[in-house]
Formats: structure tokens, sequence, C-alpha cells
């Protein structure tokens, strides 16, 4: 079970950097995708959840509140 801080690596590519409680990602982490794109910011129970920026594979940067892996309030893009 991972808990504290950490960092995790898929099979597939992806990985996660920062902290776990209970093995859920828990208050701020930076995960990459395997196809380039990116989100830093906060996480809640395993999702995103709180103030973060996404970047997407073609450079595209998105920053606002995202609320269950959803960006809920576009604060810069």
């Amino acid at each position: 079970m991972k808990h504290g801080k950490g960092e995790f690596k898929w099979g597939s590519g992806g990985q996660y950097k920062g902290n776990y409680v209970k093995d859920l990602k828990e208050g701020y982490g930076e995960m990459k995708w395997q196809d380039g794109s990116s989100y830093k910011g906060n996480w809640s129970k395993g999702v995103q959840n709180g103030l973060g920026v996404m970047e997407f594979e073609n450079g595209v940067k998105k920053a606002g509140t995202f609320k269950d892996n959803v960006l809920s309030d576009l604060l810069v893009q």
C-alpha cells in the first residue's frame, strides 16, 4: 500500500509523482500519461480535485479548478 510521498510508473508509460494516502493520490501530485499529456495540481481520493494545470499533447494548457477529473472552472487557457 502506497502512503506518503512517492512515485509510481505504470507499464503503459504513465507515471505519478506526489502524495498518497491509503493507496490513493491525495494532495499535490504530478501525473504524466503515455500520450504526453500531463496534470500538475491537487488530488483527492485518487482523482483530480482542486486547483491544477492540464497540459495536452498538442501543447495547449488549461488551468483552473477540477472536480472529479473534470475541469469545472477554467481560469487560464
